[in-house]
């Protein structure tokens, strides 16, 4: 009889411990010294897309992104060999690998046991992009405050002498004595390209660092804005093998904004898809209500954004572009968090970018 009743505590034992594991909201996966899947959740089905039945007996590498699951296995044999954990035991933050081929910033905490002579590794994942996300927002702020300190005394200082030089080097320009000398006539143009684009630099700082109350909000619908965008954008695209396909929903989706600046946002994101795709290519725009919000999505098939910059798209003054200020990402975040918006990119090599932005309908 107490051999009956041991045998049944252990199954209820392990039948609990299983029921556990499947619950839990983190993402629980366990691999054998063969680096093959021999258990998963429910949430690691939800967080990486695959199906446990797809994962099973099969090697955990795909949820991996590359250089890192060549890492991973080192890590495994490394262990089997020498006994010496390295990072089991101990949480580290890394990227996951949805079945889209999208990444994802996971922290993963390791363990180890051992079962009838052999080793098994378990790793508990935990999605943290909403972690990073406010962590980037913050960082964000900060930077935005550092601006906001100085922004006012600077652009005074430097746009009162700024319109001076464009201006006599306009007056310059129109004189008789520059029209047949091309070496001065040309070296005036860089004179007046340059005030150009300090001019841009000092009104995108401002933008960036304007207070919300400067907002002018009214009832929009979104699918307005985003054809009137479309119609200017016609002439940029007529020498381009650009095509834009739109899914627009067919609801009008009215949410309380400025218009003038949303239309920025998305001029901006729409320049960044067609600058990444060097004048070939598709751009995808999508919008749909979802959850009480009004869902755009911008995507391209250009080739994507390195994972390593991807954090930092949004950062002020950051840029890849040579003629770039830097500027353009950052007042577009700057603007849809000050609608309670939020914006955020996807990307990967094999699906280009997508800017998601996500805007409170306005059911009034």
């Amino acid at each position: 009889m107490s051999t009956e009743q041991d045998s049944f505590n252990k199954l209820l034992s392990e039948t609990i411990v299983w029921e556990i594991l499947a619950s839990v909201a983190d993402a629980v996966i366990t691999v054998d010294e063969n680096h093959r899947v021999v258990y998963c959740n429910k949430a690691a089905e939800q967080m990486f897309g695959h199906s446990c039945s797809e994962m099973l007996g099969r090697d955990v590498s795909p949820l991996i992104p590359p250089p890192h699951h060549e890492l991973h296995k080192d890590y495994v044999n490394r262990y089997i060999h020498t006994g010496v954990a390295r990072v089991i035991g101990r949480s580290r933050e890394c990227s996951g690998q949805r079945r889209d081929g999208s990444t994802f910033p996971v922290e993963i905490s390791y363990s180890v046991s051992r079962t009838e002579g052999r080793l098994y590794f378990t790793a508990v994942i935990r999605d943290i992009s909403e972690r990073k996300q406010m962590e980037r927002e913050i960082r964000f702020n900060e930077k935005l405050a550092d601006i906001g300190k100085a922004v006012a005394h600077v652009v005074h200082e430097i746009r009162k002498p700024l319109m001076l030089i464009g201006g006599f080097a306009r007056q310059v320009e129109g004189c008789d004595a520059l029209r047949n000398d091309e070496k001065d006539r040309r070296k005036l143009n860089i004179v007046l390209k340059e005030v150009k684009r300090l001019e841009t630099l000092l009104s995108g700082i401002s933008l960036l660092t304007r207070p919300p109350s400067s907002s002018r909000k009214v009832v929009v619908s979104v699918n307005l804005i985003l054809n009137e965008i479309l119609d200017l954008l016609q002439p940029m695209l007529q020498n381009r093998k650009i095509e834009v396909v739109t899914r627009m929903s067919e609801e009008s989706m009215n949410i309380l904004g400025d218009p003038d600046q949303l239309k920025q946002v998305f001029l901006n994101l729409l320049q960044n898809s067609i600058d990444a795709m060097k004048g070939v290519g598709q751009i995808r725009i999508s919008s749909c209500p979802s959850e009480g919000k009004a869902r755009i999505v911008i995507q391209d098939d250009g080739p994507g954004i390195p994972e390593d910059l991807r954090q930092k798209v949004f950062d002020p003054f950051f840029t890849t572009k040579p003629e770039g200020t830097g500027l353009g990402l950052a007042i577009s975040f700057n603007i849809i968090k000050d609608h309670d918006g939020s914006l955020s990119i996807e990307s990967s090599s094999s699906q280009g970018t997508a800017f998601v932005v996500e805007l409170p309908l306005d059911n009034r």
